[in-house]
């Protein structure tokens, strides 16, 4: 076997406020940045940051700061992998609707997962019930 891949990593722990968020895209934006991602690939990793962070915020841990959302970025040469921890009770994507059905078409809310898969090349979750879900993004680069 040859020598590992060298991989970059940052990681970055926050309270469940949502005024936080411009912290997570901060250091996303700089990440990409110092990584050599180019502007397209910067904010579709920004986006599905910050988009993981609010849900992760919201729908994982209720808004209550004491609980945290960990943040794990991690690149090595064409790839970033990406990880978004919250301390919630976990839930099922499969039970998230389709922002694309007409009934739902309206709806202000529920477009999250759906932003995430159309952007990164790779989604998935893992629920650990009363531990939290980690969300496992994945984008490589041209």
């Amino acid at each position: 076997m040859g020598a590992p891949e060298s991989w970059d990593r940052v990681e970055l722990t926050v309270p469940s406020v949502l005024d936080y968020l411009s912290l997570v895209n901060a250091v996303s934006e700089e990440f990409g940045l110092q990584m050599g991602a180019d502007e397209d690939t910067r904010n579709a990793i920004n986006s599905s940051v910050v988009e993981a962070c609010t849900n992760a915020m919201e729908h994982g841990n209720g808004l209550d700061r004491e609980k945290r959302v960990i943040l794990t970025l991690r690149a090595a040469p064409g790839r970033f992998e990406i990880d978004v921890s919250d301390e919630g009770e976990g839930f099922d994507p499969e039970e998230v609707q389709d922002p694309r059905k007409p009934e739902n078409l309206l709806r202000e809310r529920g477009r999250g997962i759906f932003i995430l898969r159309n952007f990164m090349d790779e989604v998935r979750f893992r629920i650990e019930p009363s531990r939290g879900t980690t969300v496992h993004m994945v984008k490589e680069l041209k």
